[in-house]
């Protein structure tokens, strides 16, 4: 091989791994690409899960709105609510449960 031809070999390595170097450690390069293919599977399944909260939520809405009994369960536990004709007695001591 000529002085020429190492020369031309020698440039065109030097133009390849030109090109190559950006497109492994640069923005948008390989790294940077698998970078985002995991946030964007994180995201995605991020998602699924609070799909899956508004799916619960909106059935939470319609026991809420279309059944009594539920409304009255959820008025007397999270609301401590009675009814009118009830009486709340309320024991204090160790020996009680709560």
């Amino acid at each position: 091989m000529g002085g020429r031809e190492k020369i031309v070999c020698g440039g065109l390595a030097l133009v390849l791994i030109a090109l190559l170097v950006p497109l492994v450690f640069m923005q948008w390069g390989f790294l940077d690409l698998n970078k985002r293919q995991k946030e964007l599977a994180d995201r995605r399944t991020e998602n699924r899960s609070i799909a899956e909260e508004n799916r619960n939520l909106e059935k939470e809405i319609r026991r809420l709105n279309h059944d009594p009994a539920y409304l009255e369960f959820i008025a007397r536990k999270e609301l401590g609510m009675v009814a009118e004709d009830e009486i709340v007695v309320k024991f204090h001591g160790k020996d009680t449960a709560e």
